[in-house]
């Protein structure tokens, strides 16, 4: 199995690179979007053959003084790019066309070469080079078996390290339900809580600043456009930063027990709750599930380690210990109508997600007993 990781490092890149870069994405979506057709159906496809792509390649190639595959680069994201958005489309969910926004270069593995620790891209070929010394930057990767594609930004370049791993058999697993406020973890037989506030707090710092730019906009649009970007990434690295910092920590608590984890399947989750009111569809627009999730995933696989997504229905309603019905009981408390269990709705969340995350029993179909899968927990002495 392969995994990788993708980690950035300070730089000023070249900035004619990034500028003729961008004017060529640019060019390449125009053209390329050209080649979209619409059925009968309103449905569209996207048909692009290799004398297109050979076409659009010699003409973007003219004045260009950098390396070739820079070109091939710039057509292989436009039209993923496009690809992506005619799925968007056909479903219904894409509104406007795809446009370059972003000023970033990706840089193919044929276009940089790694010896004795530091990386050598290739700006203009025999001619000018960019150099990175790896051995600088102490929070990266030493156990790593070859560098994939790299990204060029303004002010950093991103790395992604590849390793090749053995799949590990852990000794148990770890359950995690994750809330607006606090992931809570049922981990090596104990429940831990991981305070998600602050995260909560940043959002909604963040949220207040938009509305003073949206005013702005209609009197300087231009400088409103300039504070959404300034703003808008901020917030975005702030949130990563913390959550970075909680799976950090969790990830090494299970790999210093040899757990896997067992997590909410949630993808998707967000087109499913968002229709609500105006309050409750802005908290839940903040809500970091899946960047917590996609992060302790390749924390955890880095070293062998496995996470299942189990179906996260009715975890909170159905009673571990004899599948009965629950209900609001006091605060966050419920209690179960048939056996009368009073229990945290996040800890029973985290119990049914494991039980059912190790196959113990159905969802809601069995009373369940007094042992679990590993044999090391009594779920009713655990829940009581």
């Amino acid at each position: 199995m392969e995994v990788i990781k993708a980690y950035s490092v300070p730089m000023t890149a070249p900035k004619d690179l990034l500028e003729e870069f961008f004017k060529l994405r640019k060019i390449a979506l125009e053209e390329t979007l050209k080649h979209v057709k619409y059925s009968k159906s309103g449905k569209a496809h996207l048909k692009f053959n290799k004398n297109d792509r050979k076409e659009l390649r010699d003409r973007l190639l003219e004045n260009w003084k950098f390396a070739k595959h820079y070109v091939d680069s710039a057509i292989n994201s436009v039209i993923g790019l496009v690809k992506g958005w005619i799925k968007l489309y056909n479903k219904g969910k894409a509104k406007s066309k795809p446009e370059i926004t972003k000023k970033t270069v990706y840089v193919k593995t044929t276009l940089f070469s790694v010896k004795n620790g530091k990386i050598k891209i290739t700006i203009e070929p025999r001619k000018r080079y960019l150099e990175i010394d790896l051995a600088k930057f102490d929070y990266l990767p030493k156990n790593y078996d070859s560098i994939g594609g790299l990204i060029l930004q303004e002010d950093k370049l991103i790395i992604t390290f590849k390793k090749k791993v053995e799949p590990m058999k852990p000794k148990d697993y770890a359950s995690f339900d994750v809330n607006l406020t606090n992931i809570t973890g049922l981990i090596n037989e104990r429940i831990a809580k991981f305070d998600l506030k602050e995260l909560y707090h940043i959002h909604r710092v963040y949220e207040e600043k938009r509305r003073k730019i949206q005013k702005l906009s209609k009197t300087k649009p231009k400088t409103a456009k300039k504070l959404m970007q300034k703003y808008s990434k901020r917030e975005r690295n702030r949130a990563r930063d913390l959550m970075h910092k909680i799976t950090t920590t969790i990830a090494r608590e299970l790999i210093s027990v040899k757990h896997g984890a067992i997590l909410e399947d949630l993808r998707n989750i967000k087109d499913r709750i968002l229709n609500g009111s105006k309050n409750l569809n802005r908290k839940l627009s903040k809500w970091n599930c899946r960047l917590f999730q996609s992060m302790l995933e390749y924390k955890l696989k880095w070293f062998g380690l496995p996470v299942k997504y189990v179906n996260p229905a009715n975890s909170s309603k159905t009673c571990p210990v004899c599948s009965g019905r629950l209900s609001a009981y006091r605060g966050r408390l419920l209690k179960c109508d048939r056996c009368g269990l009073v229990q945290d709705r996040d800890v029973i969340a985290c119990l049914n997600l494991r039980m059912w995350g190790l196959g113990v029993t159905p969802k809601g179909d069995e009373p369940f007993g007094d042992v679990s899968q590993s044999g090391h927990m009594s779920i009713k002495d655990f829940a009581r």
